[in-house]
């Protein structure tokens, strides 16, 4: 649903500056548009408007759009931040290089796909509201060597993972209240042990004692739950060899870094759900979105932390430490748009362009656009997202990278032309967004 313009005299005051030669360096005070403004002259930015931006649309989303609220979209936003509060695998241990599955979990039938049917009606009965699911391994997805059929128990999404392949899943699901999530915990353990009673044996862990575990002796998996406040949190962890010390050890190995996350973001009612924000510290409004509508989606139209975003990166092992390093606090990426960092400062977003650079060192032409740089991607899902309806289509060759201030952006096409025309669109975006 579209909006009028808004902040008209913003962007009759935003015209003059980028048509001017100077720029006003600093401003004592600014009550409105007719009043006078003193200052020192410095050099202009880039007249934004004369930018190659082809059919792209270069004002900030919310002056093009509303939001809806609606008890769906407040849920995605809900999923978006347990997403941001579940582990990613170099959290666990360096070796976890690579993300094998990142899905949300709106239902008691979706959950069951990831944890077995015989726990659905433990899900129903205890009222579950949503949940996340991450799955992370020593090896890459093109390494896998199959893919289950059933839909029934695929704690990796259905991937098969080679013999010598340590993996773990992580299951957080929030109920309504404390008491409904312990009595969720025990009736998930109990119905998934009662799936085969006769082998499976009960384990005790050693660092997470509070937490119901099981495994099958001469089989190299074990499972486990525990309630933590409104959460579940199930961990399903698999090595190449049935060792059930080296299994136990992992397991409190996840949840000792899955645990004071949950912790520092408690469950939410329902009321808390629908007040959350939108667009935490306004950086959907200049990321690049094609359309003049919003799907918020906690997958691919959405703002992040940095550890929400590693979920949807195939090696977060590579960008852990990048992001790490840069100080990159918020992502947000929009449907076949862009995909924007916010570092620190303007010399933090500089260093993270350059290292992002990097990592596709096969250049194409790049836009007449200040700070940018193209590449043509010839394996993007080896590094970027892969979700299907995420910013980077696995179909996108060429990939460009830009910084501006303290933000740096990428936008992909299949076209360079394309590229390019996004790159300046999102360029002019982020300088449209500084004036309102």
């Amino acid at each position: 649903m579209r909006i009028g313009t808004r902040r008209e005299c913003g962007r009759k005051l935003f015209g003059r500056l980028a048509l001017g030669i100077a720029a006003v360096a600093a401003i004592p005070s600014l009550a409105g548009c007719g009043h006078d403004v003193s200052g020192v002259a410095v050099a202009a930015e880039v007249d934004v408007r004369q930018l190659p931006v082809g059919n792209y649309p270069t004002d900030p989303l919310d002056v093009r759009t509303t939001y809806d609220r609606s008890m769906i979209i407040a849920e995605n936003l809900a999923t978006a931040r347990l997403a941001d509060n579940v582990v990613v695998g170099p959290e666990v241990d360096p070796m976890f290089g690579h993300t094998v599955l990142s899905r949300v979990l709106g239902s008691p039938s979706g959950i069951s796909t990831m944890l077995g049917d015989a726990v659905q009606p433990v899900l129903e009965r205890n009222h579950m509201v949503y949940g996340y699911s991450a799955a992370a391994s020593t090896e890459a997805r093109d390494q896998m060597i199959g893919f289950e059929v059933s839909r029934n128990f695929q704690p990796f999404g259905g991937m098969i993972a080679g013999p010598n392949a340590t993996l773990f899943s992580v299951t957080v699901i929030q109920f309504p209240d404390a008491d409904q999530a312990r009595a969720a915990a025990e009736g998930m353990e109990a119905a998934d042990f009662d799936v085969s009673p006769d082998q499976n044996v009960r384990v005790t862990l050693d660092r997470t004692a509070a937490a119901k575990a099981h495994w099958r002796p001469g089989t190299p998996s074990l499972a486990a739950t525990i309630a933590d406040g409104r959460y579940v949190a199930d961990v399903f962890v698999q090595t190449p060899t049935a060792d059930l010390d080296a299994l136990r050890s992992l397991a409190d190995r996840v949840f000792a870094a899955q645990l004071p996350l949950l912790d520092r973001a408690p469950g939410l009612s329902t009321p808390e759900i629908f007040r959350l924000d939108y667009d935490p510290d306004a950086m959907l409004r200049r990321t690049l979105h094609p359309t003049d509508y919003i799907a918020l989606d906690a997958n691919s139209e959405i703002t992040h932390t940095a550890r929400g975003y590693l979920h949807y990166v195939q090696a977060p092992a590579t960008w852990k430490p990048l992001l790490d390093a840069h100080g990159v606090d918020r992502v947000s990426t929009a449907a076949h748009g862009g995909l924007l960092f916010r570092t620190p400062d303007t010399e933090s977003a500089i260093a993270l362009r350059n290292a992002i650079i990097a990592l596709t060192p096969d250049s194409a032409e790049p836009p007449a656009v200040p700070d940018t740089t193209c590449a043509r991607t010839s394996h993007p899902d080896t590094i970027y997202p892969w979700t299907s309806a995420s910013a980077w289509n696995q179909k996108d060759k060429f990939t460009c990278t830009l910084q501006y201030h303290r933000y740096v952006a990428q936008v992909a096409g299949d076209q360079l032309l394309d590229a390019q025309q996004k790159a300046a669109a999102q360029y002019a975006l982020l300088a449209n967004s500084q004036s309102f």
